[in-house]
C-alpha cells in the first residue's frame, strides 16, 4: 500500500470508523489511514466488493498489517451500528469517524418521486446522523476526545437540477454538522464537514453520469486519495482547533460559479 506522500502518523495509535469504506473516498480513506499510523480501521458497508473492482479493502489492509474488521452495514438501520462500535471498541473503541457511505440520483427535478428522495436522504442524510450518534455516544462513554468528519459535498452548497434529492441531502449533511459541532464541542470532541467537488469515482461515473460539464479552474477531476488527505488531516491532532468548519475540496470550482 503506497502512501501519497511520506507518511507523518496523521492518525497514529487512533481507531477509525469509515462508512462506505469499501469504495471510491471510503476506500482511499482507509488505505490512507492505514499508512499514517491508525491502531485499527473498522470498514462499515453493505458489500465488501468496491464499485470500481479491484481487491476488498480488508485483503489490503491485512497486507498492510493494520487491524481491521469489516462490518456489514446499512447505514439507514440505526441498530446496525451497535456492531460496527463493537467491533471499534474490540480495538480500543473510536476516536475516529468518517462517514463516506453515500448514493446519488440523476433524474429531472420534477420527476423527483417520494421513494427515490427518501432512498437519497436516507443513505446520505440519516445514515450520517445515526453513525455520528452512535459515534459520539462511545466517545462521550469513554471520555476521550475525538473527531468526526463528514462527507457532504459541493453539491450541498449549490443546487443542481439534474441530482436534486442529492444536492438535498447533502446540504442536510453540512447544517447537521454545524449542529453536530456545537453540541459535542464542549465534550472535546471535534467534527468538521468535508465538501469535494467532482472527483473520479464509480459513483460520479455511474450514478452521476460523468458529472456536470463544470469550468474547474484546475482543469481535472479529483481523486479520492486528494480528499482522503484532507479528511485524515481534519481528523488528526494537527487540526486541533478546527471545529464546525466546511472544507471545500472542488479544485477551484466553487469559487468561479
Amino acid at each position: 500500500m503506497t502512501a501519497l506522500v511520506e507518511s507523518i502518523g496523521l492518525v497514529e495509535g487512533k481507531v477509525v470508523v469509515v462508512t462506505g469504506g469499501s469504495s471510491g473516498i471510503g476506500r482511499a480513506v482507509c488505505r490512507l489511514a492505514a499508512s499514517e499510523g491508525a491502531a485499527g480501521i473498522v470498514v462499515a458497508a453493505l458489500h465488501e466488493q468496491p464499485r470500481e473492482g479491484g481487491r476488498p479493502i480488508a485483503e489490503e489492509l491485512a497486507e498492510a498489517g493494520t487491524p481491521h474488521a469489516f462490518v456489514r452495514a446499512d447505514v439507514t438501520r440505526p441498530e446496525d451500528f451497535d456492531a460496527v462500535i463493537a467491533a471499534a471498541d474490540g480495538m480500543g473503541g473510536v476516536d475516529v469517524l468518517v462517514t463516506c457511505a453515500g448514493i446519488s440520483d440523476s433524474v429531472d427535478v420534477l420527476e423527483v418521486t417520494p421513494e427515490r428522495m427518501r432512498r437519497v436522504m436516507g443513505v446520505n442524510f440519516e445514515g450520517t446522523v445515526f453513525a455520528c450518534q452512535a459515534a459520539a455516544r462511545s466517545m462521550r462513554a469513554r471520555e476521550v476526545p475525538g473527531s468526526i468528519v463528514t462527507i457532504s459535498s459541493v453539491g450541498g452548497m449549490r443546487g443542481f437540477a439534474h441530482a436534486a434529492t442529492y444536492s438535498a441531502s447533502k446540504g442536510a449533511v453540512r447544517t447537521f454538522t454545524y449542529a453536530l459541532a456545537d453540541a459535542l464541542g464542549p465534550h472535546g470532541i471535534r467534527v468538521n464537514a468535508i465538501h469535494p467537488g467532482q472527483v473520479e469515482t464509480e459513483m460520479l461515473r455511474v450514478e452521476m453520469r460523468g458529472g456536470s460539464p463544470i469550468r474547474i479552474p484546475l482543469g481535472r477531476k479529483g481523486t479520492p486519495e486528494e480528499i482522503a488527505e484532507v479528511v485524515l488531516f481534519a481528523a488528526s491532532d494537527r487540526a486541533g482547533y478546527l471545529h464546525g468548519a466546511s472544507l471545500v475540496v472542488d479544485g477551484g470550482y466553487s469559487a468561479v460559479i
